[in-house]
C-alpha cells in the first residue's frame, strides 16, 4: 500500500505543478496552443484553480487510502471523464496536438489502474460492504 500511497501523492503533485504553470504563465504553457482571447485566458486560469484542487484532493486521499478509497474512485471517474471529453473535442473540433492525443489513453488507463489496485488491496468490491460507511447491510430472520 505504501507504493500506491506514494504514487497517488506524486500524481497529485504533478497535477498541482501543471495547474500552477497554467495559472502563472497562462496559455503559453499549453502544448500546441496558440493565441487566445482574454476571455479564454481567464477561463483557462480559472479552471486551473479547480485542477490545483484536484491535485490536492489526490494528496489528501493518499494520506488515508482505506478510509478514502471511495474518494479515489470518484477522482478517477473525473479523470476518466476528462479522457472521454478529449475524444469528444477531437470529434467536434478536429485533431489536437500530439501531446493531447497521447494523454487520452493515459487519462483512460490510470483510473482503471487505481480501481484495480484498490480491488487488489480489498478496499472495494462488487456488492460488498467495506465496513467503512459504504455498501449494503444484509439481515437474516432471527439475527440481531
Amino acid at each position: 500500500m505504501r507504493v500506491f500511497r506514494v504514487w497517488l501523492e506524486l500524481f497529485g503533485i504533478v497535477m498541482i505543478a501543471i495547474a500552477l504553470a497554467h495559472l502563472l504563465f497562462g496559455q503559453s504553457t499549453y502544448i500546441g496552443g496558440g493565441p487566445v482571447s482574454a476571455t479564454m485566458e481567464s477561463d483557462l486560469r480559472f479552471y486551473n484553480v479547480v485542477f490545483l484542487a484536484y491535485g490536492l484532493a489526490f494528496i489528501w486521499a493518499a494520506r488515508d487510502i482505506p478510509a478514502r478509497a471511495t474518494a479515489i474512485q470518484i477522482l478517477g471517474a473525473v479523470f476518466f471523464g476528462g479522457g472521454l471529453v478529449r475524444l469528444l473535442a477531437w470529434a467536434v473540433a478536429g485533431t489536437p496536438s500530439w501531446f493531447y492525443i497521447a494523454m487520452i489513453p493515459v487519462e483512460l488507463i490510470i483510473p482503471i489502474g487505481h480501481h484495480l489496485v484498490l480491488r487488489q488491496l480489498g478496499m472495494i468490491g462488487v456488492g460488498e460492504s467495506t465496513g467503512r460507511g459504504g455498501g449494503s447491510v444484509s439481515t437474516t430472520a432471527g439475527s440481531r
